[in-house]
């Protein structure tokens, strides 16, 4: 899925970029700011060959891994305009990232982040593993990205399945509902909390990203991980988890 953003997040003020967290396999394409959500295993950093079935084949639970076999997930709801437009605008967090472990009790969720900047190309480096998740530098992207206790948008992804591995850190993602909790744990022994506010679905496509990373006027988390059949290669729906620091 490629979308457009400008660096500043507003229109006409810099050269923009394509955004798509819509590879949901682990290459990325030239250009593009891409996630691998799902079905993962392949070569990492590798913006130019074309995936190969083996990078791009999602394993059925129970089954062979290497089976491209359509894999249905729950989504929710679509997501709307105006659940984004909601949240607000704010300023983003920057500084260090002490984010130790992601934890969400409801799901079963305890994993070590990897640390992601985002370069300027716009090209979105892949979450390291099936059990890792993938925390977002945006620091050259003047509208986007936010650290625990700075304020902002903090951006993470994870695969919801790997080859020959199974279901991933973010398998039950759809399972989320308002009210859950987030919690980033951090070096310092402490916790930032957040409740989730809405949980709900994208259709992969052509959208434009930024009103879904873009600083919020409230300090927020945002999960983003693949959902909906696993066909041509990769899923084709994107789940939006957003909570609000509480």
């Amino acid at each position: 899925m490629a979308g457009q953003i400008q660096r500043s997040g507003m229109a006409g003020l810099a050269r923009p970029r394509a955004w798509a967290l819509a590879a949901c396999a682990a290459l990325a394409l030239v250009a593009t700011l891409a996630v691998a959500c799902g079905g993962g295993g392949g070569k990492k950093d590798d913006a130019t060959e074309t995936p190969t079935e083996e990078a791009t084949a999602s394993p059925t639970p129970g089954q062979n891994a290497g089976l491209k076999t359509p894999i249905p997930i729950s989504p929710g709801e679509e997501l709307h305009p105006g659940d984004l437009e909601a949240r607000g605008t704010g300023a983003p967090g920057r500084g260090e990232f002490t984010g130790q472990r992601l934890v969400i009790p409801k799901i079963g969720v305890d994993a070590p982040f990897s640390y992601k900047v985002v370069p300027e190309s716009g090209q979105m480096p892949n979450p390291d593993g099936p059990e890792d998740v993938a925390y977002y530098d945006f620091s050259a992207f003047p509208c986007c990205g936010g650290v625990p206790g700075k304020g902002g948008n903090i951006v993470i992804a994870g695969h919801v399945d790997y080859i020959r591995y199974g279901p991933a850190v973010f398998w039950r993602l759809h399972e989320l509902a308002p009210g859950d909790i987030v919690e980033i744990r951090l070096a310092d022994g402490s916790s930032a909390r957040y409740e989730v506010q809405f949980n709900k679905r994208i259709i992969a496509g052509d959208e434009d990203w930024t009103p879904i990373v873009q600083a919020t006027a409230d300090e927020s988390v945002t999960l983003i991980t693949c959902t909906g059949e696993f066909e041509a290669g990769h899923y084709n729906q994107r789940q939006i988890v957003w909570a609000r620091r509480v």
